[in-house]
């Protein structure tokens, strides 16, 4: 049985502008970031790594902000050798909630220079960006 509540709801789950293919490049690239003045969800991140292939490196890095004038500091990292097995091409990066900022970046440190599809969805409060 469906239950319905008058509460107006405080998130908005919507695809990130910052969603589409990233073109790979040796230095580190923000391929997410947000730094709300509220409180959000990064809900979460699927980057595929369909295209990698013999020989590739792709390096993924988490980054999160602690304090609103402090300084992003690596919470996680992995590194993706060569073609990925058929059952994971893609990858997903879990719920972020934070207050004050989270990063994602990525770089791609051998192999043929690539172009990866990355799809993040945000949850945040409404009327907020």
């Amino acid at each position: 049985m469906a239950t319905s509540y008058g509460a107006t709801p405080v998130l908005r789950l919507k695809r990130s502008t910052q969603s589409g293919e990233k073109a790979m490049t040796a230095a580190w690239q923000t391929v997410y970031e947000e730094t709300a003045s509220d409180a959000f969800l990064m809900w979460n991140g699927i980057i595929d790594l369909s295209e990698m292939q013999a020989g590739d490196i792709i390096n993924i890095r988490f980054s999160h902000k602690s304090f609103a004038d402090g300084d992003f500091v690596v919470y996680d990292q992995a590194a993706y050798n060569d073609a990925q097995p058929t059952e994971h091409k893609k990858i997903k990066i879990g719920d972020i909630a934070s207050t004050h900022g989270a990063r994602i970046e990525m770089q791609q440190t051998a192999g043929v220079l690539r172009d990866i599809y990355c799809e993040f969805y945000d949850a945040k409060r409404l009327g907020a960006g």
